[in-house]
């Protein structure tokens, strides 16, 4: 009769038992054996028992809840990696992406596993953002970037739940208006620059921006290829984009086409675009403009530099900002010498001049459909808000018409 094999009690050197898997190596490190879910046999250390077993409990948690133990140790940074790499995304898209984590994200929360992660840690992340000055659309777009990071790391049974869910409640609010020029603003800008010995060489970009409502990177991106005199159209196909070229490497131009279909379109010149675009034919025939200078892939530009090099949104920012500060200047000192109230100016931006030309489209009562295609928009909704920022200043005005008519009386 075979005798039952009787199972040995194996003990540490301090005659404590330990458990199935559990271990003391000769130099009194405890470990604790384990197959993980592709079958492979792993070991963790640790000096003290207590820590250990409290290791193991997380372990076969992690096992029992389906969780990937091999990407324990992986951080967020490695997550959000992995994520970009899923998407199928342009690489000026990726790189805006990659710019803004390394700007906030990478060297803090970016630093801890996934796994170590709570939402207490998320929301105190968007909180720091928001002591640093950051608004709250700027602090929606790195929870556009962070939630989906997190949810593909859940998808993948890396952790049991996202963190990031449910955590800008407090960064929902409304954003301000964005700043729309008057009409009497408008004009006042044009006729400045027109008349402006230093500035009149910029009124053919400032009168196209305003006659098209193109974005920034469609202007400056704009060839004479893309532009029919004949037929007065201009064919808006790509943009160019000054993004970072590397570590250390600076910027550079590369000419990208647009996130969705609503981007491509053709739009015709209003008298107004057309002689601005002759102009401005006139003014780099001027200059001597060298119409063969190559930039990502493209040549013959209409709006350049003098040195024949399109503009970058540091140029446009730059001389906007000295134009707008040249005319608030000049237009304080003769509403001093009129004695009547400035006309000034707001803060602006080449978004600015889009937004200022499509609210005088739709200040026209134009369709809807057709601002929503002239502008390129492929969510009516963005259309939309433009039309309800219209009622509201159009009531402003009525009120305020029939005000000073009630005060006549």
């Amino acid at each position: 009769m075979v005798k039952e094999r009787q199972r040995t009690t194996r003990k540490d050197k301090r005659g404590r038992i330990l458990k199935k898997g559990e271990g003391q190596d000769r130099n009194g490190r405890y470990y604790f054996n384990y197959t993980d879910a592709y079958g492979k046999r792993r070991r963790i250390y640790n000096n003290d028992l207590i820590e250990l077993r409290q290791e193991e409990a997380n372990l076969l948690k992690y096992i029992e809840d389906g969780i990937d133990i091999t990407a324990l140790d992986r951080t967020l940074n490695e997550q959000f990696e992995i994520y970009i790499r899923t998407k199928n995304i342009k690489a000026a898209t990726r790189t805006d992406y990659q710019d803004k984590w390394k700007k906030h994200v990478f060297d803090g929360l970016g630093r801890k596993k996934l796994v170590d992660i709570k939402k207490s840690d998320i929301q105190l992340f968007y909180k720091s953002l928001s002591e640093k000055g950051l608004k709250d659309g700027s602090i929606r777009a790195y929870a556009n970037l962070l939630y989906p990071t997190f949810e593909s790391a859940f998808n993948d049974d890396i952790i049991r739940k996202n963190p990031a869910k449910n955590c800008t409640k407090e960064y929902n609010r409304k954003s301000e208006k964005k700043a729309v020029l008057t009409v009497e603003q408008q004009e006042q800008l044009l006729d400045f620059i027109r008349n402006s010995a230093r500035y009149n060489l910029y009124a053919p970009f400032i009168t196209f921006a305003l006659a098209t409502a193109c974005r920034l990177g469609e202007i400056i991106g704009l060839t004479w290829e893309d532009v029919d005199m004949k037929n007065r159209t201009i064919s808006i196909n790509h943009q160019l984009r000054y993004v970072k070229t590397g570590e250390g490497k600076g910027h550079g131009f590369i000419n990208t086409t647009h996130k969705s279909e609503a981007g491509f379109r053709v739009i015709p010149m209003t008298i107004k675009c057309y002689r601005a675009l002759v102009r401005q034919k006139e003014l780099q025939l001027m200059l001597g403009i060298n119409h063969d200078l190559e930039v990502a892939g493209l040549k013959n530009f209409v709006f350049t530099t003098t040195t024949s090099k399109p503009y970058d949104p540091t140029n446009v920012s730059n001389f906007i900002y000295n134009m707008v500060n040249a005319y608030n200047r000049e237009e304080q000192k003769k509403a001093a010498a009129e004695k009547r109230e400035a006309c000034l100016l707001p803060h602006i931006s080449c978004h600015t001049l889009r937004h200022t030309a499509c609210t005088r489209l739709a200040e026209t009562n134009i369709n809807i459909k057709v601002l929503q295609k002239f502008m390129g928009h492929s969510d009516i909704n963005t259309t939309m808000n433009i039309y309800n920022h219209v009622d509201d200043t159009m009531m402003q005005s009525e009120i305020e018409k029939a005000e000073r008519m009630h005060e006549a009386i």
